[in-house]
């Protein structure tokens, strides 16, 4: 299981789960995040830690409710 935290201000870095290495690219493209390098985590579902510079975060999904999407 990971144990990384998702951003790291010390390093200026955000990680996210991901099924295999091809994910870390595929979310790099969909998203425009810099792809820094990627970790395994030794976690058999999430088997990579995809490693991107700066602080990301995912869009809101429009299927969760919109209330739940503010802060």
């Amino acid at each position: 299981m990971t144990r990384s935290p998702r951003y790291e201000p010390d390093e200026n870095v955000s990680r996210h789960g991901a099924t295999d290495p091809d994910k870390c690219e595929d979310m790099a493209d969909k998203y425009g995040w810099n792809l820094v390098r990627i970790e395994e985590t030794g976690d058999p579902m999430l088997e990579v830690d995809c490693v991107f510079e700066g602080e990301t975060e995912f869009p809101p999904s429009p299927y969760e409710p919109k209330h739940e999407r503010e802060k």
